[in-house]
Parts: structure tokens; sequence; C-alpha cells
């Protein structure tokens, strides 16, 4: 029930960035590290037979098994602009038009590189939820100021989220995009709620957002692998 209760409350979300996109020309989504493609399948049936538009979707994911299992799955219900590519996000490449790349729960640096994969293949919107934060908890230090926030582990885990997605959203924006953070479901749901969400237009000057970034990465020592990912400097 409270994976049901995700995957609808993700749709919403997915659904408010693109809806005033011309209905007469098909969307094109890439789901990141789709695992059972859960999501994915509900969006494909929302778009397709609900509202009526076309669109093909890209879900892409290390297991090639079980992108095969998918690939079957979707064969069965007949959604044939489903397409399964078993390999590593970060080596999926995709050449045409992408409307929105997103991820649901990737682990790690599997969230930077499904971010990665939106930028380098321009897509105008970017939906992001990670799953863990242990390399970037792994790399926080504290200064004296800070130091209090990360002595009991709950709060460095929360810090972790925090510090590494508001360093991700800065990047996404130096590279075009307006980014925030949200709740997108409520935490009964899942404690692991919080999106990060872009749209290709017009952020801060970029000198302002390197500030910014170099202020947190100062703070905390931590660098995302999404900097190295992005040619960051």
């Amino acid at each position: 029930a409270k994976k049901i209760r995700q995957i609808l409350a993700y749709l919403e979300a997915i659904h408010s960035q693109v809806r005033k996109y011309s209905r007469k020309r098909e969307l094109v989504f890439i789901d990141g590290c789709a695992g059972n493609c859960h999501l994915s399948f509900l969006v494909y049936h929302y778009f397709t037979n609900i509202e009526q538009r076309p669109v093909r979707i890209h879900c892409v994911d290390y297991n090639s098994r079980l992108m095969a299992k998918n690939a079957e799955r979707a064969k069965e219900l007949g959604f044939e602009n489903m397409h399964f590519h078993g390999c590593d996000v970060g080596e999926f490449e995709h050449g045409g038009r992408v409307d929105a790349v997103y991820s649901l729960h990737a682990c790690d640096d599997a969230t930077d590189k499904v971010m990665a994969l939106a930028v380098n293949c321009g897509a105008r919107n970017i939906l992001s939820v990670s799953c863990c934060q242990h390399i970037i908890k792994k790399q926080i230090r504290t200064n004296p100021v800070t130091s209090p926030l990360s002595r009991h582990s709950v709060f460095k885990d929360k810090l972790a989220y925090m510090v590494g997605d508001s360093m991700r959203a800065l990047l996404l924006e130096m590279h075009g995009y307006e980014a925030d953070a949200i709740e997108f479901v409520t935490a009964t749901a899942t404690e692991k709620n919080i999106m990060v969400r872009a749209r290709v237009g017009q952020p801060k000057p970029r000198a302002v957002l390197v500030q910014d970034y170099e202020g947190l990465k100062a703070s905390f020592r931590v660098t995302p692998a999404l900097e190295e990912l992005l040619g960051y400097r």
C-alpha cells in the first residue's frame, strides 16, 4: 500500500511537469535505475489509456535479467512503446528529444548518474528521489559550528540527504535548470520522500550558484559524484 501511494504521488509530479506540453506529439521519458518498473508501467498506462496521448518510455537498469522480465510483462500488457535496457545507467545514451528523466530511490551515486544522463541528453525535466546517501555520509566533515548537527547518527543521516541533494540541485542549476526540493509524498508512505525537481529555465547567475556550492563544499567537505560526471569547473 505504501509503494502504491509513492508511485501515484510520483505520477502526479511527472504529470504536473508535462501537462502543458503539446498533446500532438509523443512524450519521451527515461526511467533511470528502473528496477521492477512499477512506476513506469503506471506512467505508461496513465498517459496512454487515461490521458490518451502518445508516450514512449525507456527503462534503464543494470539488472539485465530483470529488464528482460519487465519486457515480457510489457508485451503481455500491450505496452508497445516501453523499451528496456539492461546496462549501467551511466552508459546509456539517447540521441533524441527527452521530456523527462526520472528515478525513484536510486542508490548512492546511481542518483548522480541519472542526473548526469538527464543533463547530457538535454532533458526538459529531471525528477529524482534518492534512496540512500552512504557515500555522502562517509564524506561529511563538519566545522565547530556544524559539528553538533552530526553528533547523533539519525541527524547525520538527515544532514547527508540535505547536503547531498542541495549540492546536486546547485549543479543542475549551473547547467541551465531551475531546481527545487519538495516532499512528493507524506513521510508515512516513505521516509525517503524528498524529490529534487528541475526543469529547463532561467536559474540564478552562475557566480551566485558557484558561491553557494563552494560554501557547502567547504563547510562539509563533500564532493557529490555529479560534480565529476558533469565536468564541474
